[in-house]
């Protein structure tokens, strides 16, 4: 028994720098899989509410250009950094002069990518400088301003990136000859097998 308490009395108590670096170890390996996934999270919302608000939009110039019954063109303001939309009014000499009547900026690190790299090779990119070749809502009675795409089998719109090049998160806005509207779109991954269809894209 007295042997006992003086074993107890002797036995160190704490941890060892051994037992303490495991931890340390497993801390940062669950922190590091918890931030990836924080940071995933957050490029898909902002994505999905990049591309939501820019049908909004697309669907506002479309209702403005019925509503002044006037053509409006549609173009990015620089191609340095992409991310602000203008909405001109065509006017009398039809190059796109008149004045901004709205316009949109993405939130960054989002913007919008004018050749349409991302999204499938059918759809037709919205998206020009306004001295090049803008896009023109035009009034047409009992239909929408948006543009038709001209073949039955392929689609137009706007496509989003988050961040850079590098970047595997798009979003969508597609307008097809079937429908009357815009519809939001997202995706995650790059895979250029099916960059020719929208089999890997899903509607918002």
């Amino acid at each position: 028994m007295v042997f006992a308490k003086l074993v107890s009395r002797g036995a160190k108590s704490g941890y060892t720098l051994v037992e303490v670096l495991v931890v340390v170890i497993i801390m940062g390996v669950l922190s590091t899989m918890g931030v990836a996934s924080l940071q995933r999270a957050v490029a898909n919302a902002r994505i999905k509410d990049a591309a939501v608000n820019t049908a909004a939009f697309i669907e506002r110039v479309a209702n403005l250009s019925s509503q002044r019954n006037e053509v409006l063109c549609l173009g990015y303001s620089t191609s340095t950094d992409p991310r602000t939309l203008l909405v001109v009014r065509d006017g009398d000499d039809k190059n796109c002069s008149g004045g901004v009547v709205d316009q949109m900026t993405l939130d960054a690190p989002s913007r919008f990518v004018p050749d349409g790299s991302g999204c499938p090779t059918t759809m037709v990119s919205w998206l020009n400088a306004l001295a090049s070749v803008p896009i023109k809502f035009k009034p047409q009675i009992g239909l929408a301003a948006t543009p038709n795409p001209m073949d039955d089998d392929k689609s137009g719109g706007i496509c989003i990136r988050y961040g850079d090049s590098d970047s595997d998160v798009y979003g969508a806005v597609r307008k097809t000859k079937n429908k009357n509207w815009v519809v939001p779109m997202w995706k995650v991954g790059n895979d250029f097998t099916q960059n020719g269809n929208w089999s890997n894209w899903t509607e918002l």
